[in-house]
């Protein structure tokens, strides 16, 4: 299952447990009554607090639920106990599971790298599996991408490239930069990602100004000594509830 799938799967869960959550309180099921914004909070916070599960965020998960914790120190009755001690007993916690699974964690990422790459022990070789779902190849100047509630693969092999608009929702795209060349000195590369999981490759003689925004997601970008000699590429843009990942070819 991939990033983007899963992430649909929790909004859609913290949705349905929110309607729930809701008409539990207005029907008095509920003994306490909550505003608005403490439910949008809630809302988002569960959102994250999902997401750090699935991606075995230890730090992340404990403090989004301390979070959560504090935002409901009312009816919990530990109003006393609001801010510094939830948030040092959540540090603590986060610290010892850190140290205990640790081990569990890098196993299970160490799996999710083999998946992606698909070792071959008879000739010890690393190479890209064969993508099955949406793939394309592309070798003109402007590439328009639209990805929605699937998997999409973009091989661009275009010698003049100039600009790239990536739109993905609920959806994983890959799209692979490493043939394509650009005449000029720049070039600019559009996203716009909702709940959805972005890698992009370039070549890495290409230098990278990264303006990528992200709200409640994550931009990974490593940074690399740059050339004068080589083009730049803009990455605009902004990723919501989604993650976006810079490989070099």
């Amino acid at each position: 299952m991939g990033k983007a799938v899963r992430q649909r799967w929790i909004a859609g869960l913290v949705f349905l447990l929110a309607a729930l959550g809701w008409l539990a309180v207005e029907v008095g099921w509920l003994n306490f009554h909550i505003n608005g914004l403490t439910f949008v909070v809630t809302i988002i916070l569960a959102i994250i607090l999902g997401s750090c599960l699935m991606r075995l965020n230890i730090f992340g998960s404990v403090f989004a639920a301390a979070f959560l914790v504090m935002l409901y120190a009312g009816p919990l009755g530990i109003t006393k106990l609001v801010p510094w001690t939830i948030l040092g007993v959540a540090l603590l916690l986060s610290v010892g599971l850190s140290l205990i699974l640790s081990p569990i964690v890098h196993k299970q990422r160490w799996k999710k790298w083999q998946r992606r790459f698909d070792w071959d022990d008879r000739g010890s070789q690393w190479h890209t599996p064969d993508f099955i779902d949406s793939t394309e190849t592309n070798d003109d100047s402007y590439i328009h991408i639209n990805a929605r509630m699937g998997d999409a693969d973009r091989y661009i092999e275009s010698q003049d490239f100039k600009q790239a608009d990536i739109h993905a929702s609920m959806a994983d795209v890959n799209v692979y930069f490493d043939k394509a060349k650009i005449q000029g000195d720049t070039a600019i590369i559009n996203i716009d990602g909702y709940m959805c999981d972005i890698d992009i490759t370039l070549p890495r003689a290409w230098n990278v100004v990264n303006n990528l925004d992200p709200y409640l997601g994550g931009v990974v970008v490593k940074a690399k000594t740059g050339d004068p000699d080589q083009p730049t590429v803009y990455l605009n843009g902004r990723i919501s509830l989604g993650d976006f990942k810079l490989l070099y070819a």
